[in-house]
């Protein structure tokens, strides 16, 4: 009988278990502004979390925009300067392929 986790090969004249162990999904985080959160026009830093790599930011769809890293998270400086609903969604190279995830927020 197989335990969960465990997968057991049997080879003549060699036994041996090897524990497996689920592949982790790349993940990439919008950290701030929270998803409805209310931010107030001018200056706000966008923290996206996604290890190391390139990653950047888009606001509204529009055109794609490097982030800085720093600290162990990737930043935009974003200045709005439009009243209501911005979806913020942010992408990150993960292992060659680009993940994404995003956030809508309110500017006031």
């Amino acid at each position: 009988m197989r335990k969960k986790g465990i997968l057991s090969v049997k080879i003549p004249g060699l036994s041996r278990s090897v524990e497996e162990k689920p592949v982790a999904r790349p993940k990439i985080s919008i950290d701030y502004p929270q998803q409805g959160e209310t931010v107030r026009r001018g200056h706000y830093a966008i923290r996206v979390c996604a290890g190391e790599g390139e990653s950047q930011v888009s606001i509204n769809d529009g055109d794609w925009q490097a982030c800085r890293p720093d600290g162990g998270f990737h930043w935009f400086d974003w200045f709005p300067e439009t009243s209501g609903a911005h979806r913020i969604t942010a992408r990150a190279r993960i292992s060659g392929k680009w993940v994404k995830t995003e956030r809508v927020c309110d500017v006031e």
